[in-house]
């Protein structure tokens, strides 16, 4: 059994205006709706927990849930003050006990079906698995004005959603961070920091993740050229 948790919970402050990133148009349908229409048609996934802030719920309920007829959400739950947070919430409102966990962030609208296959073959063989793309600049790490080292491009990798993980190892997870006071980026540095194993596959260019107004055109473009 395996359930997706989507995290929709931002309030999208980068982007700018009123309407979190997650509501946005993306040309015919909320950026929010990709994402749940492709885990809902995927015979993998066996249901979709929602994590949101509340006074979102209802327009989900009616304007995404409802009106494209998505199927395998069974809880809509409230978001919580970090990421890791809102992941938990939506972990603890999972139905049964699914041997594997999705969980993918609600602005990365264009990740394909085929990708999500081959995180979960990957994850058979680790705690989790994470889709990652090679970084196409020259990395630097830095301290206040002064270049520290240049970083080896090819042992790096830039990390995507969706994210699979044994549900024992991200629980376990969870409860190292608490005990520890750690907040990560992603789940999956909270596996690794929890002494986890950690696998990856190769992402996806189109996988784009919307946190500015650029980001959504490119998004546009990706669809233009997948249509």
């Amino acid at each position: 059994m395996i359930a997706a948790i989507v995290v929709a919970a931002g309030q999208g402050r980068r982007f700018g205006g009123e309407i979190p990133k997650q509501f946005l148009r993306l040309r015919d349908r909320p950026i929010l709706a990709y994402s749940l229409i492709t885990f809902d048609h995927h015979p993998a996934v066996d249901n979709i927990v929602l994590v949101t802030a509340p006074s979102w719920k209802s327009y989900i309920e009616r304007e995404i849930v409802a009106r494209f007829k998505i199927r395998k959400v069974v809880a809509i739950v409230d978001g919580g003050q970090e990421r890791q947070d809102s992941v938990a919430a939506g972990l603890a409102a999972v139905n049964e006990a699914p041997e594997f966990v999705v969980v993918h962030d609600a602005v990365r609208p264009l990740f394909s079906p085929q990708l999500l296959e081959r995180v979960i073959a990957a994850c058979l063989h680790a705690d989790a698995c994470i889709p990652a793309i090679l970084p196409r600049d020259t990395v630097k790490h830095v301290k206040d004005d002064a270049v520290v080292r240049t970083l080896p491009r090819e042992e790096l990798r830039l990390a995507q959603t969706p994210q699979v993980f044994r549900r024992e190892a991200l629980i376990n997870a969870f409860a190292h961070a608490r005990r520890r006071g750690l907040l990560g980026t992603d789940e999956a540095a909270l596996v690794e920091a929890a002494g986890g194993r950690v696998g990856w596959v190769e992402g996806e260019e189109s996988n784009v993740k919307i946190t500015t107004p650029l980001d959504l055109k490119i998004a546009e473009i990706f669809l233009q050229g997948n249509s």
